[in-house]
């Protein structure tokens, strides 16, 4: 178990933590990325530091010539080993959090002209979703290198045990966090993954279009989508990364309306049913045909 936490943390670190990556991102966009190779140099250095503590030799409070014999002392072993390889995932996660956080209005519009266009072409729906299997989201310590269809499949099924899943619930679950499939491009992860926050002040009932807010795999998302599924769904997707408590007094009527009758119940399975233990039952072409029927086409994303 420890032998596997620790290569697991050193692959996922050497995949996230690409200098080359980013330094291009700096070259290809210098106004939006200024500060980046600084925060990458900080990455780097408390990523080095934290991937010798998960590989150096862990003492053993044994004499040399004795082994355990209780499970109890292999489990205590096995949580040591789980909990160090968190901090690692932890300790890498913040500057992306924190990137995240230094998004400005001038972010925001940069990054919509970067995105007006289609990255990944002409493509099914469902071929988006089975994407998913791809993406790791390097801040979700929760998930923990679990995958994001790994996610959704979690929700609907939780949802399912709890009788709330409904039709419009199981099709936003499938979809919202295709926008996440950025996290295939060079796009830098803290423009992509995080929760967010409005830009700036705004008064209160505003409504949330009108607002400025952070830019993540929301917004992507929700450019990609709106035209191919109900207002409420679309709403959903572009805003299930709003905390619904602090962002309330900024709603206007039709957002208050969504929140209460969409996300509350939606954010709180998002955010409760995460576990890089638990393996879905169900597998995702149970759902095709919800997927194929919402979009008989493909579309531009």
């Amino acid at each position: 178990m420890r032998g596997y936490a620790k290569e697991f943390v050193r692959i996922r670190l050497l995949a996230l933590l690409d200098v080359p990556v980013l330094e291009r991102r700096v070259t290809r966009d210098h106004e939006l990325l200024t500060d980046l190779t600084v925060a990458q140099d900080e990455t780097r250095a408390l990523a080095e530091d934290a991937i010798r503590l998960a590989t150096s030799p862990r003492r053993s409070a044994l004499p040399s010539d004795e082994t355990p014999t209780d499970s109890s002392s292999t489990a205590a072993s096995a949580s040591a080993s789980a909990s160090e390889a968190e901090q690692v995932y932890r300790a890498a996660a913040r500057p992306i959090e924190q990137r995240h956080l230094l998004q400005t209005a001038d972010t925001v519009a940069t990054l919509r002209r970067r995105y007006a266009d289609p990255v990944f072409g002409e493509v099914r729906v469902f071929e988006l979703v089975e994407r998913l299997a791809q993406c790791v989201d390097p801040t979700d310590c929760r998930l923990f290198g679990a995958s994001q269809l790994t996610h959704v499949l979690q929700m609907i099924e939780a949802m399912d045990a709890d009788g709330v899943l409904t039709p419009d619930l199981l099709l936003t679950t499938l979809i919202h966090d295709l926008g996440k499939l950025l996290l295939l491009t060079d796009e830098d992860p803290a423009n992509v993954v995080c929760m967010n926050a409005p830009i700036g002040d705004h008064p209160e009932g505003a409504g949330l279009d009108n607002l400025t807010i952070q830019w993540n795999h929301d917004e992507f998302g929700y450019s990609r989508l709106v035209d191919h599924v109900p207002d409420h769904v679309s709403w959903l997707v572009r805003y299930h990364s709003l905390d619904p408590v602090t962002s309330r007094p900024l709603m206007d009527e039709r957002d208050k309306r969504y929140a209460d009758e969409y996300l509350q119940v939606f954010f709180h399975y998002d955010h409760e049913t995460k576990s890089a233990f638990r393996v879905p039952k169900t597998h995702i072409d149970d759902y095709r045909d919800v997927i194929d029927e919402a979009f008989p086409n493909p579309i531009s994303f």
